[in-house]
Formats: C-alpha cells, sequence, structure tokens
C-alpha cells in the first residue's frame, strides 16, 4: 500500500514538472531582447499585417491576419524571434460573407395552417422539395 502511494506520488511530481515546462511565457534578458522593428520585419516577412504588438508574459504577442487572411494572435520568442505559440481565430461579426442557395418561389407550395397533432402523426411521411 505504502509502494502504491510513493508511487502516486512520484507520478505526480513528474507529471507536474513536464507541465511547468510546456508553459509559454518567455524567460529571456532585456538586455537580449531583438527591438520591436525586428518584430514588425519578421511579420512582414511573413506575409502577415499586424494589427497589435504587445509584451505579454515576457514575450511579444502579434494580434494580426496572416497571409491567407486568417486572423490569429501569436507568442514570439524576444530573442530569437521563434514563434512560441500561435493561435488562429475565426471571424466574426459579418466578416465572412456566404452566399445563401437561392430559394425560388415558383415551385413552393403555399403554406398551410398545422395543427400540433398533425406535427406528430407517423402515419404520413414527410414530405420536402430539393432543387
Amino acid at each position: 500500500m505504502v509502494k502504491l502511494f510513493v508511487a502516486g506520488l512520484l507520478l505526480l511530481a513528474v507529471a507536474g514538472a513536464g507541465a511547468a515546462m510546456a508553459d509559454d511565457d518567455c524567460d529571456v534578458p532585456l538586455g537580449q531582447w531583438q527591438p520591436r522593428e525586428a518584430v514588425q520585419a519578421m511579420a512582414q516577412a511573413r506575409g502577415w499585417q499586424v494589427d497589435r504588438l504587445r509584451i505579454d508574459d515576457g514575450c511579444y504577442q502579434i494580434r494580426g491576419i496572416d497571409e491567407t487572411g486568417r486572423p490569429f494572435k501569436a507568442k514570439i520568442d524576444p530573442a530569437t524571434l521563434a514563434i512560441v505559440k500561435i493561435k488562429h481565430r475565426t471571424r466574426s461579426g459579418g466578416h465572412r460573407h456566404e452566399r445563401a442557395p437561392s430559394v425560388t418561389t415558383e415551385a413552393a407550395e403555399p403554406l398551410a395552417p398545422v395543427s400540433p397533432k398533425s406535427l406528430f402523426d407517423r402515419s404520413k411521411l414527410p414530405k420536402a422539395t430539393v432543387n
């Protein structure tokens, strides 16, 4: 029983150390940081449009639009300018325009009043028209 308990504690300690190593914070002394202009140049070289450049958790954070037109947020290592973490976001609020399928009213039948009993009538098959 004691061996099982000790093994469990050891497993938790190792798992906790792994979680700490997976952190996306940057720990770089200020003397080794690249200037903001270098970050802007790196982003332009990748084809990114930078909307916002700030510092977060010791990393540079870029919000913008990537080379394919998708919005993203990226954490950049301030010394090497390597991407530490990147998330692509979906656009919302009218940014994405999709064309709705056209509906013709010629083939459509006029709507008849529906009683609640007919909605659950299993003796009739549902009726649908596909154009």
